[in-house]
């Protein structure tokens, strides 16, 4: 199984959480945008899992696979959180601040799984 599909969707979630990020620093809420940015995780952490299930064994030094997948779970996890959970503002930026940089961890620690794996 190639990776393209995965990468894809992380790069489309990435790109939609940037834009929803920048909306909500500007005090502009789309829920549409929202909601593509979660169907995209959802897509991009199940074609991650099912490239962890399919794909060869991974080579000495690159990123544990349980790695790969719990950085874009732990994401998907705090963004959901933060929008159903949370009730202080100032807990529910600290917990999309957490979700920002899993996102971000997950994206990078994935390139570099595939490029060594």
């Amino acid at each position: 199984m190639t990776a393209a599909p995965a990468l894809l969707a992380l790069l489309v979630t990435l790109v939609l959480g940037v834009v929803v990020g920048v909306g909500h620093l500007g005090r502009r809420r789309s829920r549409g945008l929202v909601r593509a940015h979660l169907v995209a995780a959802l897509a991009a952490t199940g074609l991650v899992a099912l490239l962890l299930l399919a794909g060869p064994p991974p080579r000495p030094g690159a990123p544990p696979g349980w790695v790969v997948l719990a950085l874009p779970a732990a994401a998907l996890a705090a963004g959901w959180g933060a929008l159903r959970h949370v009730r202080s503002p100032r807990g529910a930026e600290a917990v999309l601040a957490a979700h920002a940089l899993a996102g971000v961890a997950g994206f990078l620690v994935f390139l570099a799984w595939i490029r060594t794996g």
